[in-house]
């Protein structure tokens, strides 16, 4: 039997490459959106988006945490086209609260996105973990990141174009809401059409990447125990835990103190660098010239480490100088003025550390094991962890923490 062309769908890249266009298509337009505070349109927005969100990670982190027990039972396709439906939903929900201030349909749409979502992670999380050989381990979680972060650039960018002339603090405009529901939509297709089963993906050299054996659920659920309870995994619990958690932060600050516009350069400056990064890691990542793999580990976290000491001080000493806890109502500041370059410098290097302290935590868990079942399991185990850590972060913003105890804790 003749093996399949290079750029054969059935080729272990092009699978990934496919999964980061669904990621293109729906965490990262996700992500422009909440970068730019939509639903912000009303009174009791911030209150809102705080419920919505820890309900939506709550939810996730829950899905999630037996999401490696689903993707061995339901397979790649399935949970790829299953987790992208809550996306188009959850916008929805908040375009009608930004509209109409009835909240109702927001939280319905954060609690089916948290549930969906989990499919979706763990999918994604397991094809770059498991489809890779080791010498390409950086280059599949690059890949995916730079797709996603395309998603969130084209995002940011058509909101900024709607919004350039928009000086007011007001929420998201309509065409934005259509233009990023109509994309959302589009990864169902993609998933259902052009993502294969595991065991038809072969290498270039004929052999099979994985074989899924019958899943049986009390074997999986032993299965995700043992690997939550994993002495390696639990020594990094910490850092999947904070890996989100700067997104809530930096996200709310931006809608507190900007109008629109100004949200919205910020917000594509952040998505921009993310794409930007996982480039720049993925040299070191996969050097040739760093022969141990734990070195190319440790170089990664400690450039990543120290650009985000080096954000949150900055962040730390901005939200002081500018008193912006103490507001009670959004700001409205716009680019012209002398606080933003400050703000807008923090806001680049988080975008920096959300992608690439995440993307060193992502290979590390995918350098443990190359067995595609338990690879599955650590990758809800991930997905678990890091959305725990976001529903933290919203709760501490619901229940009215300020932004300079967020910002240290987490530095902590």
């Amino acid at each position: 039997m003749a093996l399949p062309s290079r750029f054969s769908l059935y080729r272990p890249f092009t699978q990934n490459f496919l999964v980061g266009c669904i990621l293109l298509c729906l965490p990262g337009i996700y992500t422009a959106l909440t970068g730019l505070g939509a639903g912000g349109g009303q009174p009791s927005s911030a209150d809102v988006a705080n419920k919505t969100n820890a309900l939506l990670y709550g939810l996730l982190a829950l899905v999630a945490l037996f999401g490696g027990t689903i993707l061995n039972m339901l397979r790649p396709k399935l949970s790829l086209a299953i987790g992208s439906l809550g996306y188009p939903c959850y916008v929805g929900g908040l375009w009608y609260y930004d509209r109409t201030g009835n909240a109702w349909f927001a939280l319905l749409a954060g609690a089916m996105l948290g549930i969906t979502g989990g499919f979706l992670w763990t999918a994604a999380a397991y094809v770059q973990f498991s489809y890779a050989q080791e010498k390409d381990k950086g280059l599949y979680i690059s890949t995916q990141w730079i797709l996603r972060s395309i998603g969130a650039i084209v995002g940011s960018s058509i909101s900024l174009g709607l919004s350039v002339g928009q000086t007011s603090p007001v929420g998201v405009s309509t065409p934005v809401y259509v233009a990023f529901i109509a994309i959302h939509t589009s990864a169902v297709l993609i998933a259902l059409l052009l993502i294969v089963d595991p065991g038809r993906v072969v290498r270039r050299d004929g052999t099979h990447i994985a074989v899924f054996g019958e899943a049986r659920l009390w074997p999986e659920v032993k299965g995700t125990l043992a690997v939550m309870l994993d002495r390696r995994y639990l020594f990094t619990a910490p850092a999947q835990l904070v890996c989100e958690m700067a997104l809530a932060l930096v996200s709310s600050v931006n809608s507190r103190y900007f109008n629109l516009r100004t949200r919205s350069v910020n917000n594509f400056a952040y998505q921009a660098t993310q794409a930007f990064v996982p480039a720049v890691l993925v040299l070191v990542l996969d050097s040739k010239y760093i022969r141990s793999r734990r070195t190319r580990g440790l170089v990664g976290i400690a450039g990543m480490g120290t650009v985000a000491v080096g954000a949150s001080a900055g962040l730390i000493g901005w939200l002081q100088v500018h008193r912006v806890d103490a507001l009670r109502t959004p700001a409205g500041a716009d680019w012209s003025d002398a606080e933003w370059p400050g703000l807008f410098v923090c806001y680049v290097l988080f975008g920096a550390v959300y992608a690439g302290y995440q993307m060193c935590v992502e290979y590390t868990l995918s350098a443990t094991t190359n067995d595609p079942a338990v690879l599955a399991r650590v990758a809800g185990m991930f997905k678990f962890y890091s959305a725990f850590g976001m529903m933290v972060s919203f709760v501490m913003a619901g229940e009215g923490v300020s932004f300079l105890g967020q910002i240290t804790l987490q530095l902590v």
